[in-house]
């Protein structure tokens, strides 16, 4: 609520420039029937309250309060709402309002017969006097509201504030500049910015047009890397906005991956081979050792080092990825370790900051790292076992500190033996080596991921489908699933767009499983019994869907199998063929 007290000099001036102006004494309440300022008798008053402060009383002041009315009353004795303590003779009463909230009353009271014979005679310009007075008094407190807020906003702000003027002084600053800057406020206020950085970019006379810029800053401990952005003010000076370097690189990478926070509950798979990996991955995620994940594409290698980092001592800080095959080789050493202002044509004028830096103290991700040119293999492979780095065309060393793990779909040893990738850079990223199955070679994990991926683009797409169909579950198992766990996704998605009824059909699958249903009956890596078990379950479901599900129709296809008929009763039980010709994902 707006309290009246926020302004007591100004509501004090009012009351004085009101009795000064008319010769009526005066007196302003709050919203609580306290007395804030008045003149003559008032001035003893003030912080005691009107009608006992009984807002719920039947008196004047507490029925303007509550009604927001304007009052008038030329004689008090025949006024049964006004209750005279003081030999009061007259009184015009006026609310002070901000917007419909009644915040407080002017009050012109007469003690005398000359006073009351004015109001009398001038009751409508006195009212109309004090409406002004009310609204004087409301758009004060309403700035001082909003300055009392800015105030807070600004010493509230996550960056420090600098305002000099067009000299280069200080002449405003909050208090995250004094916590950055490791200085009190009187110390800052009246310094000139030269002073307070020896670079020459901070003179006056560079402060007139918009840019950012990192500085270099001594408090006589440490040195401290700061970004500035500065903002100039036409006539006025200059705003500067600066952070640690650090705190900006932990932000920036926090927006950037704020939606792909994972954890190791988040990667699915029930087979024994992922229940492994999962365990050693976990196993080693409050490590600082560098991990290889190998594996084929779409086999889910970021999202393990996502979850190896969400696991991490490093969790808090950032999880930055970079594919070095998308960044074309004359880009990757700018990208990987930033670069100074005028590095090369077409740098930016400011320089910028690489991955390296941009993920300090937390996690950097080497994605397609078989892709990476020898040249800059070579420069990796320093910045690891120095743990320094320097931008193209710096000179300053920078001390990192910073978890790698690198992934590839490719067999590094091979490259070795081919001199396409160096033996001591793989030694070197090889401490803790991860290799995610393909999901051909464990097909436990199939149809469990296909029930979880259905649930997820049901959602998305906002259908109510709710299984497959047993026709398409068989062509699904039986894929070869070369795009791994991202191809089964994207398999699932197609036919939930396709698919109108409430289960998936074979025909609404892509045409790619369609095509391969029949093909791999034999899987190359399965034991003699799961192949046998495996076309046998093929050979029973083609001949089921031929004589039917029902009683006879069992009967009939267990002639035409040659088999009798508790024998295919059994062999469906063993197999798990259901007698609605459906599983249900």
């Amino acid at each position: 609520m707006l309290e009246l007290s926020t302004i007591r000099e100004t509501v004090i001036q009012v009351a004085n420039a009101i009795t000064a102006a008319i010769g009526i004494e005066s007196e302003i309440v709050d919203a609580h029937l306290k007395i804030i300022g008045g003149t003559g008798r008032y001035i003893k008053k003030i912080g005691s309250y009107e009608e006992d402060g009984n807002l719920d009383s039947p008196y004047i002041y507490s029925e303007i309060l509550r009604s927001g009315r304007e009052y008038v009353c030329m004689d008090v004795t025949g006024d049964k709402a006004y209750s005279p303590l003081e030999e009061e003779l007259a009184e015009i009463a006026c609310p002070i309002q901000v917007e419909a909230q009644v915040i407080g009353i002017i009050g012109l009271v007469a003690f005398t017969k000359e006073q009351q014979s004015k109001m009398e005679e001038n009751h409508e310009s006195l009212l109309n006097f004090l409406r002004r007075m009310s609204e004087l008094i409301a758009s004060k407190l309403i700035e001082s509201q909003s300055s009392s807020k800015l105030a807070v906003l600004l010493e509230s702000m996550p960056e420090g504030l600098l305002a000099v003027d067009l000299e280069g002084v200080i002449f405003a600053c909050n208090f995250t500049s004094e916590t950055l800057l490791r200085k009190k406020r009187q110390q800052l206020m009246g310094t000139s910015i030269c002073d307070l950085f020896s670079s020459k970019e901070l003179h006056p006379g560079l402060l007139k047009e918009y840019r950012e810029k990192e500085l270099i800053y001594e408090d006589g401990k440490k040195k401290r890397r700061l970004m500035f952005t500065i903002v100039p003010i036409p006539e006025i000076g200059t705003m500067l906005l600066f952070q640690d370097f650090e705190d900006v690189a932990v932000n920036a990478g926090n927006i950037a991956n704020i939606q792909n926070q994972t954890t190791f509950d988040d990667i699915f798979g029930v087979s024994r081979e992922m229940r492994k990996v999962k365990e050693r991955a976990l196993q080693v995620a409050e490590s600082n050792s560098t991990v290889l994940i190998t594996g084929e594409s779409g086999t889910g290698k970021e999202l393990f080092a996502r979850a190896i980092h969400a696991q991490s001592s490093r969790r808090e800080n950032v999880f930055i990825a970079i594919n070095c095959a998308a960044i074309p080789d004359a880009l990757l050493e700018s990208e990987l370790f930033g670069y100074e202002k005028g590095a090369f044509t077409g740098a930016d004028k400011n320089g910028r900051p690489g991955k390296f830096e941009l993920a300090n103290h937390g996690t950097l991700f080497l994605d397609e790292i078989g892709d990476m040119p020898l040249h800059m293999q070579v420069k990796l492979l320093r910045a690891l076992q120095s743990r320094v780095i320097e931008r193209i065309g710096g000179s300053t060393p920078l001390e990192i500190d910073v978890r790698i793990v690198a992934a590839t779909n490719k067999n590094l040893e091979e490259m070795i033996e081919r001199n396409e990738f160096r033996e001591d850079l793989y030694f070197r990223l090889n401490v803790i080596p991860l290799h995610i199955p393909p999901l051909r070679d464990r097909p436990e994990d199939i149809e469990p991921m296909l029930r979880n991926s259905l649930n997820r683009f049901n959602r998305i797409i906002g259908k109510q489908i709710t299984g497959f169909d047993e026709e398409a579950v068989e062509a699904l198992k039986g894929y070869h699933w070369p795009g791994n766990v991202r191809e089964l996704e994207n398999a699932v998605e197609y036919a939930v767009n396709m698919e109108q009824g409430h289960k998936i059909q074979l025909s609404n699958l892509p045409d790619r499983i369609r095509s391969k249903k029949n093909e791999r009956l034999i899987e190359p890596k399965a034991t003699l019994k799961e192949q046998t078990e495996r076309a046998q379950r093929l050979i029973i479901m083609e001949c089921l869907k031929t004589t039917g599900m029902s009683r006879e129709g069992k009967q009939r296809a267990a002639a035409v199998l040659g088999i009798s008929e508790s024998s295919l009763y059994r062999k469906m039980k063993e197999l798990g063929i259901e007698s609605d010709q459906s599983v249900r994902c």
